[in-house]
């Protein structure tokens, strides 16, 4: 692996080349899934399943929200990562966990459809039933409609990015906040460190482009721009924006490009460009790296949450 050297000592642990292809999906499915079961909610939050069924696929949906509280608080939409093929990992669970309690708020986690099956647009589409839930069932669910925010790292970001470009064609109302923790926004992958990084750990630019092949199936111009948040038509109103950055990734580019084009339509954009960090860095949760970055992100939720106009 070149050209990393500068990755933090803190993170070597987890600097492994993880395989991107049909086999390894398939295996990678039960154990995630009795991983997710094995993690324990910590003590101070509450977890609670619902099952939605809409255009004849069920979704769950967890939510992870401070324990014994009945206030309405805020909520974030958060989508996990995972190259539209994995399950959420465990990390992705304590992170919800720590933003329920960190931050106070209700954290709405769909559990949305996969590759192989499910292609573009499943993904998307589940993740639209999710918001239109939480909006339509804000009363019931105690949280405040104003105060919604959405959230995704990698593909995630993803979803999440092009959820807040379509508010308008959706008759939603506009989200509060968008975080978007190194987020894949470009399935064009023209950027200098996707051709630079096809070789970093845990996710390269080989990988992606073959999950963008699968995800798209045929990589037409109508599903790039439908897809691609960085193809995507920008709305009038974008929402405040944290987004993050890694510094040997090879979204790297396309996420600064991102934040520019969005600052560029008007937008509040806080960029994060992490160092000496590589694509899904953050599984290391418990290193002080890790932890840092993470409690920036907790910063900029609590300020956009903030009932303070």
């Amino acid at each position: 692996m070149k050209d990393i050297r500068g990755i933090d000592p803190q993170l070597k642990g987890i600097a492994k080349k993880i395989p991107y292809n049909r086999f390894m999906i398939l295996l990678a499915k039960p154990y995630q899934t009795l991983a997710l079961k094995c993690t324990k909610i910590p003590d101070g939050v509450a977890c609670r399943r619902v099952l939605l069924t809409e255009n004849g696929r069920k979704l769950p949906i967890d939510i992870y929200e401070p324990a014994a509280v009945t206030d309405v608080l805020p909520c974030l939409l958060m989508i996990h990562g995972g190259a539209f093929s994995y399950k959420a990992s465990v990390y992705h669970k304590k992170l919800a966990c720590l933003y329920a309690a960190e931050v106070r708020c209700r954290v709405v986690f769909p559990d949305y459809h996969l590759l192989l099956k499910y292609p573009y647009p499943a993904a998307y589409e589940d993740c639209l039933d999710a918001l239109r839930w939480i909006v339509e069932n804000a009363e019931s669910l105690r949280i405040d409609q104003t105060r919604i925010g959405i959230a995704g790292d990698s593909a995630g970001g993803t979803l999440a990015a092009t959820l807040c470009n379509q508010m308008t064609a959706e008759a939603l109302p506009f989200p509060c906040a968008q975080m978007l923790v190194y987020p894949a926004v470009d399935a064009t992958m023209s950027t200098q460190s996707m051709a630079q990084y096809s070789d970093t750990p845990l996710w390269n630019s080989r990988n992606n482009r073959k999950m963008w092949k699968l995800y798209l199936k045929k990589a037409d111009s109508v599903l790039i721009r439908k897809a691609s948040p960085m193809q995507n038509d920008l709305p009038d109103m974008i929402p405040q924006t944290y987004i993050e950055t890694a510094e040997y990734d090879c979204l790297h580019d396309e996420g600064v490009l991102y934040a520019e084009r969005l600052r560029e339509a008007g937008a509040n954009v806080d960029l994060n460009e992490t160092k000496g960090t590589f694509h899904g860095y953050d599984s290391a949760i418990q290193t002080q790296i890790a932890r840092t970055q993470i409690a920036k992100r907790i910063t900029f939720l609590k300020k956009c949450f903030s009932c303070e106009k």
